[in-house]
């Protein structure tokens, strides 16, 4: 794997001229209310495994506010320590060669990974490889089901059929999702795709075991886990951006 070093933390723009002044630069992540926060602070907190205190975020306005949370949790000794990728790189080879007639390198194709489905390569990077796969995308087939959970028992109650009965007959469409095909994320096109997403997820508990997390790699990782919750690309994410959309008319 390639262990060049990852690109250095862009200083953080203080100033409301510098964050909203660059024509066709993307200035908020797009962030609609405070839910899609909430599933954002979530994701970042399980990636490097730490917790945030409610009043330090309720603080945070731009994307580096919350890296520098994050950076304050980082180790002291910035020495030695294992490439995180690399460490992901074989952790997953080595729970996928059980099933895997091939040798896996950086770009095997990702549908040379047939381990019967995406769930099934899913559950190996979950539960062998003990590390968070990348975000699953559902088909339509999932999407409507789940609007079927919902929709069904709030038309039966309106009709006036018992809640109880009502809330029965979700169960079949949340099976249905629950059996829904998945997919990966389009970006993931072969096996170094696949490690480098699974690394940014993955990284506190890399770092647990070993992997280097200085404030370079923990940049990189953070803008991995931004980039899933917004459609910014991650070599676009600046420390300056707003976090939410609704930020940039009262900026």
């Amino acid at each position: 794997m390639d262990s060049a070093e990852p690109a250095a933390v862009p200083p953080i723009l203080d100033a409301a001229a510098d964050r909203l002044g660059e024509t066709g630069v993307h200035r908020s992540l797009g962030l609609d209310d405070d839910l899609d926060g909430i599933e954002l602070i979530q994701d970042i907190e399980a990636a490097f495994a730490i917790r945030f205190a409610e009043e330090d975020i309720n603080k945070c306005v731009t994307v580096g506010d919350v890296f520098d949370l994050v950076a304050a949790t980082l180790p002291k000794n910035k020495l030695g320590g294992s490439c995180a990728t690399a460490m992901c790189f074989y952790r997953l080879r080595r729970a996928l060669k059980a099933r895997l007639h091939i040798e896996l390198k950086p770009d095997t194709p990702i549908e040379e990974l047939k381990v019967g489905s995406v769930r099934e390569l899913y559950r190996i990077i979950e539960q062998d490889g003990g590390l968070r796969a990348p975000p699953k995308i559902i088909s339509m087939w999932g999407c409507i089901a789940l609007a079927l959970a919902g929709a069904v028992p709030l038309a039966l109650i309106t009709l006036g059929t018992s809640w109880w009965l009502a809330a029965a007959s979700a169960l079949p469409a949340i099976a249905a999702y629950a059996a829904a095909p998945i997919r990966m994320p389009a970006d993931v096109a072969n096996f170094g795709d696949l490690v480098r997403r699974v690394t940014d997820r993955s990284i506190g508990s890399l770092q647990a075991k070993g992997a280097r997390l200085r404030a370079p790699e923990a940049w990189s990782a953070f803008k991995g886990i931004v980039a899933d919750h917004t459609v910014v690309p991650k070599d676009e994410i600046r420390a300056d951006m707003l976090l939410l959309a609704s930020a940039e008319a009262t900026s």
